[in-house]
């Protein structure tokens, strides 16, 4: 089969693609017949290929150090853990994640076909389609790397909220109490205070940019009350953070007396994150959930929906095939084009959950063609398609890559087009008598780009993420190749031929895809397809 087949399909690790590839050929719908065809087909993969060969399915979550790659909106605490500790060079770490995940696609295509004539045939397609995805975390399994931060729970968080207040409060009384000794004493050298201001002014005003600055990382990066209070630094760094409140304690104290300053250190723990820290329990949320997330916990994905329609028309532009009841003999050929259009329904996807296999890409076009050999005990089928998506309107993340598992949480809508499809599809076909044969397969997939038009999110939303990127299909255009084999029983040919009275086919497919371009997924499909023929108007 030579099919040009307009297809709507984006990135094959994110979505599920409604048209099963190796199940077309060229034979015609006799006129005045019904031709039905169920296919299903499933598909299942954990692991795409990688520049280096191939990377599980779950290394998009696992990491040793959790942080603000995968939390875009912990950039606000990693820059205020940098100014309490002194050091520009720390990364926020909430310790390991070891993450397992495989996914699940079950397609089952309905068709109805009917002929108009020997060589016309138009018909109608319907999918139902059925995802999951699957995840397994540990998170923190090896004790030794817990990360430089921890997780404050909902019953600590008023007590770190307290102690974080409490040295907010104190550096910027104290800077407060500076800046007006800055100010007065010039003019009042006798005042409390005002020698040792006046004897190094510069110092006096240096001390108090740094108390101004510590005070207001605490309360960005650690959080003054019980709503942002949500995270706390750990051991080493919780050390290093009261040495630089100690030095700067030491620094007002010179200007302001003893009693100045903060006295007592920030809230810290020893406790690093645990599975239920990250996720939540029952109606309490975990970090994933706050405000430092964003997004919904990280679980198995069920998704059932029956998909949109298409409506398609083909016609036998050569038949070669012999149609009568004498010995077949010679080269058999026949050539058929094709063509349809697809509508679909924007589907209501949650956004905020992370892992989701979306359904199908919005409306479109297709053109197809197919074309079919046979010399006595061999033949074969090749088939093309080439898919055009149209624009649809979809809520995305508004920030980061769009098709990163760990989007960033900032979400709304965006015009979004789907990458064009050209495949080719081969299937070289052995012949056991007139009904049976034993089938090879080998495919080509290429899709192109996605492109997306967003409004760029309001930097507030996500101090930490960056906007979306321009996808080009010379960086994000994606191709695999797929092999495999089966066995198909059909007495389609011999109908056509008068020899049976009622036209059956059933076909069993496997395929595997033994090479990709990085993100494809290493994916494993069989596919099952029977085609029942039904009279509905006599022969003429």
């Amino acid at each position: 089969m030579l099919a040009f087949l307009l297809v709507l399909s984006a990135p094959a690790d994110a979505r599920a693609q409604v048209y099963l590839t190796h199940m077309e050929d060229a034979a015609p719908v006799p006129a005045g017949m019904i031709r039905m065809r169920v296919t299903t087909g499933w598909a299942r993969f954990d692991e795409r290929f990688a520049p280096s060969g191939r990377t599980p399915l779950g290394d998009d979550l696992t990491t040793t150090a959790f942080g603000v790659a995968q939390l875009p909106r912990l950039a606000p605490v990693e820059d205020g853990l940098r100014t309490l500790a002194g050091d520009p060079a720390i990364k926020l770490s909430l310790g390991r994640i070891d993450a397992q995940s495989d996914a699940r696609i079950v397609t089952t295509p309905v068709a109805l076909e009917y002929g108009l004539t020997r060589r016309l045939s138009i018909g109608v397609m319907i999918p139902i389609i059925q995802t999951r995805r699957s995840f397994s975390l540990r998170v923190n399994p090896d004790s030794t790397q817990l990360g430089n931060v921890g997780y404050v729970p909902p019953r600590s968080r008023q007590a770190a909220a307290a102690a974080n207040s409490l040295v907010y409060t104190a550096f910027k009384q104290a800077a407060d109490s500076l800046a007006m000794l800055i100010a007065n004493c010039p003019a009042n050298p006798m005042a409390t205070g005002c020698a040792a201001v006046n004897a190094n002014a510069a110092d006096a005003a240096a001390t108090r940019q740094q108390a101004i600055r510590f005070a207001d990382a605490v309360r960005t990066g650690l959080g003054t009350d019980t709503s942002t209070a949500i995270v706390a630094p750990r051991k080493d760094l919780a050390g290093r953070i009261d040495d630089q409140r100690a030095l700067i304690n030491a620094k007002v104290q010179k200007y302001l007396g003893a009693s100045a300053g903060a006295s007592t250190s920030v809230f810290s723990t020893t406790e690093g994150l645990t599975y239920i820290d990250l996720q939540g329990r029952a109606s309490t949320p975990g970090l994933l959930g706050s405000a430092f997330g964003g997004i919904d916990s990280i679980r198995t994905t069920n998704k059932l929906v029956v998909g949109g329609v298409t409506l398609a028309a083909q016609y036998l532009l050569i038949d070669r095939f012999q149609a009568d009841t004498l010995p077949a003999h010679g080269i058999q050929s026949r050539l058929s084009i094709g063509g349809a259009v697809r509508f679909e329904p924007n589907f209501a996807d949650s956004a905020t959950t992370r892992g989701i296999i979306g359904v199908g890409d919005g409306p479109g076009a297709e053109v197809r063609s197919a074309m079919d050999v046979i010399v006595g005990n061999l033949g074969g089928t090749v088939a093309a398609r080439f898919v055009k998506s149209f624009a649809r309107t979809i809520e995305i993340p508004l920030a980061g890559d769009p098709d990163a598992f760990f989007a960033a949480p900032t979400f709304g809508p965006a015009n979004v087009t789907a990458g064009t499809v050209l495949g080719i599809d081969v299937t070289p076909r052995l012949l056991l008598g007139e009904w049976l044969s034993l089938d090879g397969h080998y495919g080509y997939e290429r899709t192109g780009a996605a492109t997306y038009e967003v409004t760029p999110a309001p930097a507030s939303l996500c101090p930490g993420c960056g906007p979306t990127p321009a996808f080009a299909p010379s960086t994000t255009a994606r191709s695999a190749q797929r092999v495999g084999f089966g066995v198909r029983y059909s007495s389609v040919d011999a109908y056509l031929r008068g020899r049976v009275r009622t036209p059956i086919e059933v076909s069993f497919t496997h395929l595997q895809t033994i090479s990709g371009d990085v993100g494809v997924p290493r994916l494993q499909r069989d596919q099952v397809q029977v085609r029942v023929f039904l009279r509905v108007r006599k022969r003429t």
